[in-house]
């Protein structure tokens, strides 16, 4: 059964152009100042938490120092808050949600953080036969169908415009990965290691390789992953749902269970260029997140291990997709022929509608002209270590190795489009 009890906002082009509009109207450069301060993120990201979420996760906070302290407060004050909200969606939504059922299942892209997975949902997300989990339901999930009028332009007030790690807008109508509500609604999410980051591979075993994780557990994450989709569903009116979350790169039987002919987008990069580019996502997002003291080396240790750990079980598992249902594309590709990549992508997974679909995509793909990429260098001892421990991925996806000895001045580039003023 779709239900499509929410009337449906316009498909959005890019977004950027109407955003600003919407800036200048309410006072444009006195606001962008406040918008883009660390707060801002920090309510985004650490708002909305479900209070009992927070208490299944008090033995973790004995590890808090004092010092950030009041950042711990923040996160518990901001379930305590979201309590009204999210109870009177239960009432008035619940059973809706429950009778929801995702009739086509969704397409999923997926592939390691800072692989291009970013572009490829903004860019195949102009289909307007596609439905979306946007930007303001990640960061509300337990409240976004009740205040869907207000919400919205609260968080677009007060949220920040661009993402912390690359400047990437960050529209509250924008596509986002479901990892990120997912956070919000069980303490066995694997995003939670940006508040803990001393025991991210744990979590990441117990939360996406679900390694020694109890059997109750696992279908807790799936039964509240379900309902996040459901919900996204709700939203987009019963259109086909296109899902984008690197996590789910290594949670392949986790989505078969849920919808056994899923389709996949898989994306991949030089591991040369998701090294340095994963190395500051981590260093950006922890900054504002984290409820633990960390380091560059812890960052390093984390960054080399769960590429490893991901992308290694991405490939033992990839066979279980039934044939026809996955393709992988290369970053470049995508960046060099992006509708002729889209295109493809379409043909060899069979999702019709692509004709109708390209001058949206074109449209918005056109709009990224002016921006440019953003550059990391990478030391001798750092392509040395990528070599070293993610070589496997070289070999798989036929990228070349450089000399170590020539990697000191070498220049990468980041896998998402920045601003020329960047």
């Amino acid at each position: 059964m779709k239900l499509s009890l929410l009337k449906q906002p316009a498909r959005r082009p890019a977004n950027r152009a109407r955003r600003r509009s919407k800036a200048s109207r309410r006072g444009g450069a006195n606001r962008s100042t406040g918008q883009e301060s660390d707060l801002g993120y920090q309510m985004g990201l650490l708002s909305f938490i479900r209070l009992s979420s927070t208490l299944r996760l008090s033995p973790r906070l004995r590890t808090v120092p004092l010092h950030r302290l009041p950042r711990a407060v923040g996160v518990t004050g901001g379930g305590i808050a979201g309590l009204p909200l999210n109870a009177y969606e239960k009432v008035r939504y619940g059973r809706r949600v429950e009778a929801t059922t995702i009739d086509e299942p969704p397409v999923f892209i997926i592939g390691h953080w800072r692989s291009g997975t970013t572009h490829l949902h903004n860019l195949m997300s102009q289909d307007p036969s596609f439905g979306t989990l946007a930007m303001f339901q990640a960061l509300a999930p337990d409240c976004s169908l009740s205040t869907r009028r207000w919400l919205p332009d609260f968080f677009e007030r007060t949220f920040p415009t661009k993402r912390p790690m690359d400047n990437l807008d960050w529209p509250m109508d924008a596509p986002q990965e479901e990892e990120i509500p997912l956070t919000k609604v069980t303490p066995y999410s694997w995003y939670l290691q940006f508040l803990f980051p001393q025991q991210a591979e744990r979590m990441f075993e117990m939360g996406v390789l679900f390694e020694g994780t109890p059997a109750r557990i696992r279908r807790e994450v799936q039964r509240k992953y379900l309902r996040l989709l459901k919900v996204a569903s709700m939203h987009a009116g019963g259109r086909r749902l296109l899902l984008k979350n690197p996590v789910n790169t290594a949670r392949i039987p986790f989505l078969l269970d849920l919808f056994p002919d899923a389709k996949f987008v898989v994306i991949h990069r030089s591991p040369y260029e998701v090294f340095p580019s994963t190395i500051n996502l981590h260093r950006k997002i922890l900054n504002l997140t984290s409820l633990q003291d960390f380091d560059e080396d812890l960052i390093e240790a984390n960054v080399l291990t769960i590429y490893e750990r991901v992308m290694r079980r991405y490939l033992e598992e990839r066979t279980l997709v039934p044939e026809g249902n996955l393709v992988e594309v290369g970053y470049d590709d995508l960046d060099n022929h992006p509708l002729d990549t889209v295109r493809s992508i379409y043909e060899r997974l069979g999702i019709s509608g692509y004709a109708q679909a390209e001058p949206k995509v074109r449209s918005y793909s056109e709009s990224q002209s002016e921006y440019r990429k953003n550059s990391f260098g990478l030391a001798a001892r750092e392509a040395s270590l990528v070599e070293d421990r993610w070589g496997f991925a070289f070999d798989e996806w036929g990228y070349e190795r450089r000399s170590a000895s020539n990697a000191g001045s070498a220049a990468v580039g980041d896998a998402e489009v920045l601003p020329a003023s960047a």
